[in-house]
């Protein structure tokens, strides 16, 4: 399990899924993330998550890595990542105070170390920071057919030293993201599905802990 390719890309997520949502006709898709951004402080999230490996020698990619995933944060700095929820290899990380720790319920394995040294610059600096989301990244709406239910917005990430090179945010007829794609660096790629999302839930402390 690569713990900082998971909190990076669903943390990212996340950030961008949750808030009061504009009229889709009134809005481009880059300018609803923008308002989801800035009107988004905690949320809850299901997703299920497929992480592919980097492309082999023929340049295509293997089957990926499924998981079900649970994400619960609240800005500027907690969140609780549950992957395979409810299953005997379940695995834990949460993140309170700049520290995050993990559990691998599967092997009993833990641990924690700085959020900065185990989680990607821009998954931090989104989560940190509201209504700021063209200031980590840059976003260019896509041209779909003219009759097509959805929108969508490339992402072309500025953050120094960020492991996303780039990535994709898929919107609903009525403005709700429902799914992502990441390439990261090494030209591994990560794609979300969110199955159910609620914004600026009620949070304590004791969900930031494992």
């Amino acid at each position: 399990m690569n713990l900082q390719r998971s909190l990076s890309c669903i943390a990212l997520a996340l950030t961008l899924s949750l808030g009061s949502v504009l009229s889709a006709h009134a809005a481009s898709a880059t300018a609803q993330l923008q308002y989801l951004d800035k009107t988004t402080y905690s949320g809850y999230l299901d997703v299920s998550v497929d992480l592919y490996d980097p492309p082999g020698k023929d340049g295509k990619y293997a089957a990926p890595k499924r998981y079900p995933a649970q994400l619960l944060f609240e800005r500027p700095d907690r969140f609780r990542l549950v992957l395979r929820p409810g299953a005997k290899n379940e695995y834990r990380a949460v993140a309170m105070g700049g520290i995050v720790q993990w559990l691998d319920l599967a092997t009993g394995f833990s641990g924690k170390a700085a959020a900065s040294k185990i989680t990607d610059p821009l998954a931090l600096a989104l989560l940190g920071s509201a209504g700021e989301l063209l200031r980590f990244t840059a976003s260019k709406d896509l041209v779909l057919g003219k009759n097509s239910r959805i929108s969508g917005a490339r992402l072309e990430p500025n953050t120094w030293g960020t492991g996303v090179a780039s990535g994709t945010v898929w919107l609903s007829s009525d403005g709700k993201p429902f799914g992502f794609e990441f390439l990261l660096a090494d030209r591994a790629k990560v794609l979300i599905s969110v199955l159910r999302f609620n914004q600026n839930v009620k949070t304590s402390p004791g969900d930031f802990q494992l």
